[in-house]
């Protein structure tokens, strides 16, 4: 009925278009849920627009890096790196990113573009994943590249110029994790009938199970090198609790027992590394006789309050997996730690000495050379040394509490989340409204966000990504 409305001529007489109003609040269910049909017309235009942009004049082989200038005459990876025209970015807010952004639009929207797009991102995923299943952080899909990297597609090549680059995948970053998480995810959107999606699904999670080690970590990239910290269990940015993450996404989609039984792995390994008191937490990195490792030069070996937070919060899921309460068993020393080991009200060091449980710190003042001090003075700014990671752990006690009084597979079921009404559902579009007028104004003709950053017009992915969402949130409950 909206759509009629909204396409009723401005000159009807006033009587008419106060009808068509009525019917307009009377669709919503209450005058205060009333939804704009003009704004709402505009959003879905500034979708297409915005999709439409993306993937005829930015991607690359249906592949993204993380900003490009306004111009398209540069990309840019991580940090600023510069990226050249043939290469994707796998870690966000690039390729899979963006992926997720386009199915988020289509959800909404049920409209085939959307879908098409978040296609084209898998298939960028699936040329450029490497050989022995994942991703490194770069695809570059230019002659050199075919040279620089073994990706799947050419096993079984008779050229060797194609089959003896580098092939280590990493779990670093939540890299190979997140492509792999949005194949599954446009792998069940298109109900699996795309066999090039399927099989680098099966592929992927093949590579999370054989680099799993038989005590149930994982390293920070796979095969191992035979040297390096990168052979070494790794709980630095969040590796070994996305691999975790994947798995039980795996397991739920494809119901495969491997996914299971390597979670569960996955949980013993955590009981496992647990460091005893005065820091009941874990380390970032541990070498192959499970003891705190040096990773790079500011990543000492030493209780992590900014990796353990996201292990705290695993745990409970962990539980709720398996139904199984001894995942649960840390939680009571470790949030403990947390509540006496703020170094200022919800602060932490990011590094805990062992042993000793002092904040421990790296000092530099060039980045070419780093020592180990107690104070928090001259520290590299492009690492935090103390952020406020605990903050929001009682959330995690209390889920602990109430799985103790019943079972995990209880409190699961108590903490369904309800769906909204479709008069809630119209009201927060509503609530919207100012919101998506902003994100409209600032897009222009071509369907860009252009914003100016350094001195430069940028393109930043990050900011298409939410602006796609926002106005697809805004859609959602129409019809």
């Amino acid at each position: 009925m909206l759509r009629i409305i909204g396409r009723l001529p401005g000159g009807l007489p006033v009587l008419a278009r106060l009808f068509a109003g009525a019917l307009c609040l009377l669709w919503t269910g209450r005058a205060g849920a009333a939804i704009d049909q003009e704004l709402a017309d505009q959003a879905r235009q500034g979708l297409h627009r915005a999709v439409t942009y993306l993937t005829e004049e930015v991607a690359h082989q249906g592949g993204y890096v993380g900003s490009y200038l306004a111009d398209l005459s540069q990309g840019f990876g991580k940090l600023g790196s510069r990226r050249g025209p043939t290469w994707n970015w796998i870690q966000s807010p690039g390729t899979p990113a963006m992926g997720f952004a386009f199915l988020h639009v289509w959800e909404a929207t049920g409209e085939p573009p959307f879908l098409e797009a978040a296609v084209g991102v898998a298939h960028a995923l699936v040329r450029g994943q490497l050989e022995s299943g994942g991703w490194d952080d770069n695809v570059d899909h230019s002659p050199q590249g075919e040279r620089t990297y073994f990706y799947r597609r050419n096993a079984g090549s008779s050229d060797p110029r194609l089959t003896s680059g580098r092939n280590r995948s990493t779990f670093d970053d939540n890299i190979s994790q997140h492509a792999t998480r949005l194949l599954i995810a446009v792998d069940q959107a298109l109900a699996q009938q795309d066999a090039s999606i399927r099989e680098a699904v099966d592929a992927a999670l093949e590579l999370f199970i054989t680099a799993q080690d038989e005590r149930g970590g994982w390293p920070q990239n796979y095969p191992l090198a035979g040297r390096g910290y990168g052979d070494f269990y790794t709980y630095n940015d969040g590796a070994i609790r996305d691999c975790i993450d994947v798995l039980m996404l795996a397991y739920r989609t494809y119901g495969d027992p491997r996914y299971h039984d390597a979670v569960v792995r996955g949980g013993e390994f955590i009981l496992r590394t647990q460091l005893p008191e005065p820091h009941p937490i874990w380390a970032q990195q541990y070498d192959p006789e499970l003891q705190p490792a040096w990773a790079r030069r500011m990543e000492p070996p030493a209780a992590c309050a900014g990796e353990s937070a996201g292990i705290v919060r695993l745990l409970p899921e962990i539980a709720i997996f398996t139904n199984d309460t001894r995942f649960l068993d840390p939680l009571p020393a470790a949030l403990d730690w947390y509540q006496r080991s703020q170094i200022a009200e919800g602060r932490w060091a990011r590094y805990y000495e062992l042993k000793t449980n002092r904040p421990l710190y790296q000092i530099s003042r060039n980045r070419t050379a780093y020592w180990l001090s107690y104070e928090d003075h001259d520290t590299p700014d492009h690492y935090a040394f103390q952020g406020s990671w605990g903050r929001g752990l009682d959330t995690v006690r209390q889920a602990y509490e109430a799985m103790r009084a019943t079972s995990p597979a209880d409190y699961a079921r108590q903490r369904q989340p309800r769906e909204r009404t479709r008069d809630e559902q119209l009201e927060r579009a509503r609530r919207m409204e100012s919101r998506v007028r902003e994100v409209l104004d600032q897009q222009d003709k071509q369907g860009r966000w252009v914003e100016r950053r350094d001195g430069q017009d940028m393109l930043m992915m990050a900011t298409f990504q939410r602006n796609l969402r926002t106005l697809a949130d805004y859609l959602a409950p129409l019809p």
